[in-house]
């Protein structure tokens, strides 16, 4: 890759020259780029994808919009991305359960289900359903975050007679509103 470091020429230059190049400005630097051929058509996983980013968009421009989130997104900018950029990966990327400890779950109140889970960027809730051998509820709620950890531990509120053969749903969810959910056995 060539590098240019001052050209008088196509300094803070932006835009088309005919049907062969376009040149943006990308943190003071200049980006020249053949222009992407298309044919027109528009298949059903292209439009997908577009309506996929066009939501994606309107989820960055509305979270820069709260100064909490976007100073969220600010610190966790590096390099030549923006908080903008940065919104629209999340939006993108569902978190991400890591493990599950259920060995500490007896059934009885205040044994713990430890849950480890991740984000690219915040984490907002992890919520938990037990359940008994024959599928019914027994209880549900959300874990608490342990610091500034990926660990959330969820302490059991109501007495399970027989959580063996029973069951674990654990739903964690992100800034964006993804949300990732897996099942375990009790």
């Amino acid at each position: 890759m060539a590098r240019v470091n001052y050209n008088v020429v196509t300094h803070g230059i932006s835009g088309k020259i005919g049907d062969l190049l376009q040149f943006r400005q990308r943190n003071g630097k200049t980006i020249v780029a053949k222009i992407a051929a298309r044919s027109g058509r528009v298949t059903p996983d292209q439009q997908q994808v577009r309506e996929k980013f066009r939501l994606a968009a309107i989820y960055a421009g509305s979270a820069l919009k709260n100064p909490a989130i976007r100073e969220l997104y600010e610190t966790r900018a590096t390099g030549g991305q923006s908080a903008y950029n940065l919104a629209i990966r999340d939006y993108f990327n569902a978190p991400v359960i890591n493990a599950v400890d259920i060995g500490s779950y007896t059934g009885e109140i205040g044994s713990l289900i430890t849950v480890m889970a991740t984000d690219d960027t915040r984490l907002v809730d992890v919520r938990l359903q037990v359940f008994d051998s024959t599928g019914s509820l027994v209880e549900a709620g959300s874990a608490t975050r342990v610091g500034e950890q990926d660990s959330w531990i969820y302490t059991a509120t109501v007495f399970h007679h027989s959580p063996s053969g029973g069951k674990v749903l654990v739903e964690v969810q992100d800034t964006p509103g993804n949300i990732t959910v897996q099942e375990y056995l009790l």
